[in-house]
């Protein structure tokens, strides 16, 4: 761990005023999404089983933004980064990434009714993508690139799994066209902004982005962003559309059962048939 200062011990790095202040600008928006989140939840009719379908994907939902928020109170107060000579690693950021992206690609899952299977590879995939990043990212490791390259991988892996599912749903005949709108929707703007990180890195790790107080700032305010679209605003167009995304319906009813008919049977009496 030559080179590298890790904040042990409860010890906090001293942020710029400029990081600060853009993680507790990320921390307040988590938070007053969770709020939302929340209250939409407890509003809901459980009655009716798209009602209770609802209220799962708002849990969910709200847990994504309550855990992002949680690590962006630590994380505005210093806690959590490591720093090297070219290089300031904020490894809280993995731990909030390894709990609330299986929780994110779990909604759409469940949206597009993927099989468990398929889920479960999904999920270990995306694991092992943050968990193969974190190495990467680490400068008390000297294989960057190769992890970088591994986790890659996993990250295409993970789109190709998540994009064939819902793709797959979507384009069926008997899903609606704004249920398909909204589902395209929330699987291009999970690709397009999770495609943002590794460029993040890119840019960091090859130089292009220095290790000064501005280009610091910078990666925190851009990591942020995109954090708050991925979850914060991947919620609103979840949550605002689910009347679109679940039929509701009485407990116990199914949608779409062809009604059969039955001939009435002949009956014979004394008098003949009837």
């Amino acid at each position: 761990l030559s080179g590298l200062a890790i904040d042990t011990a409860g010890a906090m790095f001293a942020l710029t005023t400029c990081e600060k202040a853009t993680s507790w600008v990320v921390f307040a928006i988590f938070v007053i999404s969770s709020l939302i989140f929340m209250f939409r939840n407890s509003a809901a009719d459980s009655s009716y089983e798209g009602g209770a379908k609802s209220q799962r994907y708002r849990l969910v939902t709200a847990s994504i933004t309550i855990i992002a928020a949680t690590f962006y109170f630590f994380m505005a107060q210093g806690y959590g980064v490591a720093t090297s000579v070219n290089h300031e690693f904020w490894w809280l950021r993995y731990l909030d990434w390894l709990i609330t992206t299986p929780l994110l690609l779990l909604d759409l899952a469940l949206i597009a009714g993927i099989d468990v299977w398929d889920t479960f590879a999904l999920l270990v995939a995306d694991v092992l993508m943050i968990a193969v990043g974190y190495v990467a990212g680490n400068p008390a490791y000297a294989h960057t690139w190769e992890c970088f390259g591994v986790s890659m991988g996993f990250f295409l892996l993970t789109l190709y799994i998540i994009g064939e599912g819902m793709l797959e749903h979507a384009d069926d005949p008997n899903t609606s066209e704004d249920k398909e709108r909204v589902m395209k929707t929330l699987l291009w703007l999970t690709v397009l902004i999770w495609c943002t990180y590794p460029l993040y890195f890119v840019l960091e790790y090859s130089g292009v982005i220095k290790h000064n107080p501005a280009h610091r700032c910078l990666l925190v305010l851009l990591y942020g962003l995109s954090d708050v679209l991925a979850k914060a605003v991947f919620g609103f167009i979840l949550l605002l559309n689910d009347d679109i995304l679940h039929v509701a319906m009485p407990t116990g009813v199914t949608e779409n059962i062809p009604m059969v008919t039955y001939n009435q049977p002949t009956v014979y009496s004394s008098q003949g048939v009837q």
